[in-house]
């Protein structure tokens, strides 16, 4: 692609430079070649300060805010935002729009087990749907890891969409994380429907300044969305409920994002943002507000079974569905899921059949058996998370029970120190012996490997709240040691995020 059609509508200099552009990214490391470099000011670091490393390695031509540091003769593109534009020029690139038909979904938890039910349920409904989110990007037979990014950066963000499209998807559901709506990694797309989960305080405390501040993050993928967008969401959820139903204040203004106003299932007179807002309520909590509403519910060791309501439904109002996922967490997944695709038309008929079929996640509320031992294998990592595997872990038959947990690294000391203390009186309440803690070093990738402050605070915390528990730095010593302290008929607890991903496989080979 010729450099003037990819920049089109901005100013190429000097005059007539028009080099072939075999590729762009922001990252000075990656160029080669005829690439096109996009000098973006990070949060830490400025990608001006490597525009001359990019043109060693063979850059054509540069995207830049600031243009003096380019040599004479280089093609530069000078813009006023580099962040806007890696993202603008990347959908060029990738001619990513059309012909994908996208989805996106935030919120704090669920988001991949959510996704993979909504998929589901819309493939069930005659549509072929992709999915990228933390599990990479995946379509029938379409495989990419991704570089362990929930959300990619804006470049290996849109390869992967194009990836999906020619394998033959034609929906794509996309994870949306606060960190890509503050950072701009979606600016540029256009959602045909969305997704709002419950967002919770004590997330991504070490990028955001408050819980105020985690909200109005989310707030920004609203603006994301088409006019006509159907929006699910968790109408149970205080923040989620704002976010439908009260106007933007300052800070979306301060992240370049313009007046929304829309009320679910009330209004959608909003000029400038009018879309099908549908929320649902589980167990009649706030039904005021709910237009699909999930009841009569019973929650055991063999799944969800509940019954449906609501204006959304129509007729079909009354019919009896079970879920063989487990927890309450994964009932809200589906809640969700169901929402949305109820909401655009799918029959609740059609929609049991999906969800009698379920199956979890890898590491999602999984639960296996391994040496007459039952494993309940999870990615909590929050307060919140913990407490729904560990009301999991009491409904499954054993004799005693274990738990390892692997520290969530760079999220932060304040998130480490509540999850610490919130597992130390769990595993009080549910009689744990012993609590094995580690860092996983062994295993953990660079962006995930804890750091000292956090491995300390986890320490501390736990030490405080009086509880025993066993240290290994490597996961697998932790992994040995839950398997020789326990026997046929126990059950191990395995928590924690990345760090945790391999334990699975290091149990079987115990």
């Amino acid at each position: 692609m010729r450099l003037s059609q990819l920049v089109a509508g901005f100013s190429i200099t000097p005059t007539g430079a028009d080099p072939e552009i075999t590729g762009l990214s922001e990252d000075s490391r990656r160029i080669g070649r005829g690439m096109l470099f996009i000098a973006v000011r990070g949060t830490s670091l400025d990608g001006h300060a490597y525009i001359g490393d990019a043109i060693a390695r063979g850059a054509a031509a540069v995207v830049a805010e600031r243009t003096g540091a380019i040599p004479a003769g280089v093609p530069v593109v000078r813009v006023p935002s580099s962040r806007d534009a890696l993202a603008l020029l990347a959908t060029r690139y990738f001619k990513t729009r059309p012909p994908l038909s996208l989805i996106g979904f935030t919120g704090t938890f669920g988001k991949t087990s959510t996704s993979d039910i909504l998929r589901r349920l819309l493939d069930a409904g005659g549509q072929r749907t992709g999915v990228l989110g933390s599990l990479g990007a995946r379509y029938q037979d379409f495989y990419d890891p991704g570089e362990g990014l929930t959300t990619p950066a804006p470049v290996e963000l849109h390869r992967a969409l194009r990836g999906l499209a020619d394998a033959g998807a034609t929906t794509v559901i996309l994870e949306v994380t606060s960190h890509a709506l503050r950072l701009g990694r979606v600016n540029g797309l256009r959602f045909d429907g969305g997704l709002l989960a419950a967002i919770m305080p004590g997330e991504h405390t070490d990028f955001h300044r408050s819980y105020e501040d985690y909200i109005e993050a989310k707030r920004l993928f609203l603006a994301e969305l088409g006019p006509a967008a159907p929006l699910a969401y968790d109408a149970d959820n205080l923040a989620a409920r704002r976010l439908i139903t009260e106007p933007a204040d300052q800070s979306a203004h301060a992240h370049g994002h313009g007046h929304w106003r829309a009320h679910a299932a009330i209004s959608s007179s909003s000029s400038t943002f009018p879309r099908r807002a549908i929320g649902f309520t589980l167990e009649g909590r706030d039904a005021r507000y709910g237009d699909l509403q999930f009841y009569d519910v019973l929650i055991d060791g063999k799944g969800a079974t509940f019954s449906l309501g609501g204006g959304a439904l129509g007729t079909q109002s009354g019919i009896r569905l079970h879920s063989p996922l487990l927890g309450r967490g994964h009932l809200r997944n589906v809640a969700l899921a169901l929402t949305y695709a109820i909401g655009t038309g799918l029959p609740a008929r059609t929609a049991r059949d999906v969800i009698a079929s379920l199956a979890p996640l890898r590491r999602r509320m999984e639960r296996y058996d391994a040496g007459g031992r039952t494993i309940l294998d999870d990615t909590a990592a929050h307060p919140n998370s913990l407490k729904a595997a560990f009301e999991v872990a009491a409904m499954l038959p054993h004799r005693a029970m274990t738990a390892v947990y692997g520290i969530r690294g760079r999220r932060g000391a304040d998130i480490n120190r509540q999850n610490a203390m919130s597992l130390a009186d769990l595993c009080c309440l549910h009689g744990v012996e012993p609590l094995i803690v580690t860092s996983a070093s062994d295993r953990v990738g660079l962006l995930d490997t804890p750091t000292a402050e956090e491995v300390d605070v986890t320490r501390q915390a736990l030490v405080t709240r009086g509880r025993r528990f066993v240290w290994h730095d490597m996961l697998g010593d932790a992994v040995r040691e839950a398997w020789a302290r326990t026997d046929a008929g126990d059950l191990i607890l395995l928590l924690g995020a990345q760090g945790m991903n391999e334990a699975k496989a290091l149990l079987n080979s115990a």
